[in-house]
C-alpha cells in the first residue's frame, strides 16, 4: 500500500519543478509548462516604468519555425488568437503580458501556457501539410502515369512489414509495379522514409523508387539526401514532370530488352 504523502512535501515537489534566475534582460522562470518536444517553457520577467511584462522572448514561434511551420498571415492570425485566449498579446512574434507586482506569478503561467498553445500548433500544421504535399505530388504524378497510377497501394517489405505507398505506378500493360513515387513533406520523415525503401528494395529490387521532396521545406538535400540516395533517387518537386517520364520510359526500355 502506497503510503500518503504529505501536503507539505507534495507542494515542496511541485515547487522545485519551477527555478528563477537573474539575468540582464530581467528573471528568467523556467516552468513545469512543457512543450510538445519535453522542453519546459521559459519566460522573462521585465521590470518597466510602471510595471511588469512577462514575455516568452519568442520561443513559441521559434519553436513553430523549427518545426517548418511557416509563419504566414493566416498563421500568425491563429496564434494570435491563442495567445488572447490567456489574456496575452502577441506581437512581433513574442507573446507577452503587462502586468503589476501582484500578477507577476500568474501572469508568468499564462505566458508559458499560452507559449505553449502556440508551439502544440506545429504537430497540426505539419499533419497538415504533409497532408497537402501528398495530394499536389499524387496529381501530379497523375498527369504523367494516367490510368497506370495506384494509390495507397499495400505492399509487404522483406521483413514482413506492410506498407501503404502513396503512388505506385503500373507497366505499360497496367499489370506490374514499375515505380514507387513517395512525398517527402519535411526532414523529419527521411529515418522513417529510409526504413520503408530500404525493406521494399530488399522485396522489389526491380521497382524504382522515388523520393520527391518539397523544395519549400527544411529537407537537406545534401545531407537527409545523400541518406535517402542510397534506396532510390532523390528529386525535387519542381523536376517531377521532367524527370518521372523519362525514368518511365528508360524502365519501358528495359523491359524490352532480351533477357
Amino acid at each position: 500500500m502506497s503510503r500518503e504523502i504529505p501536503r507539505a512535501e507534495v507542494e515542496a515537489d511541485v515547487r522545485a519543478l519551477i527555478s528563477a534566475s537573474a539575468t540582464a534582460l530581467g528573471v528568467e522562470v523556467v516552468t513545469p509548462v512543457i512543450y510538445s518536444n519535453g522542453e519546459c517553457v521559459t519566460v522573462l520577467v521585465a521590470p518597466e516604468v510602471d510595471g511588469y511584462v512577462v514575455h516568452d522572448a519568442g520561443l513559441g514561434v521559434m519553436y513553430l519555425e523549427r518545426e517548418s511551420v511557416r509563419p504566414s498571415r493566416d498563421v500568425m492570425a491563429r496564434l494570435s488568437a491563442i495567445a488572447s485566449r490567456y489574456q496575452c498579446d502577441l506581437v512581433g512574434g513574442r507573446v507577452s503580458r503587462r502586468c503589476d507586482a501582484d500578477s507577476v506569478p500568474v501572469s508568468v503561467m499564462l505566458v508559458a501556457n499560452a507559449s505553449r498553445g502556440i508551439g502544440d500548433m506545429s504537430a497540426g500544421a505539419r499533419r497538415q501539410m504533409e497532408v497537402q504535399f501528398r495530394y499536389v505530388l499524387t496529381e501530379r504524378v497523375r498527369e504523367v502515369a494516367g490510368a497506370r497510377l495506384r494509390e495507397n497501394e499495400t505492399f509487404i517489405g522483406k521483413s514482413g512489414t506492410a506498407y501503404r505507398v502513396s503512388n505506385t505506378i503500373l507497366d505499360d500493360a497496367g499489370r506490374e509495379p514499375v515505380a514507387f513515387v513517395v512525398p517527402l513533406a519535411s526532414r523529419s520523415s527521411v529515418a522513417a522514409q529510409f526504413r520503408e525503401l530500404f525493406d521494399l528494395q530488399a522485396a522489389f529490387p526491380s521497382i524504382a523508387r522515388e523520393s520527391v521532396y518539397d523544395e519549400g521545406s527544411d529537407f537537406r538535400p545534401a545531407e537527409d539526401g545523400w541518406v535517402l540516395s542510397q534506396v532510390g533517387d532523390v528529386v525535387p518537386f519542381g523536376e517531377i514532370l521532367v524527370r518521372l517520364p523519362r525514368l518511365l520510359n528508360l524502365l519501358a526500355s528495359n523491359s524490352s530488352l532480351p533477357h
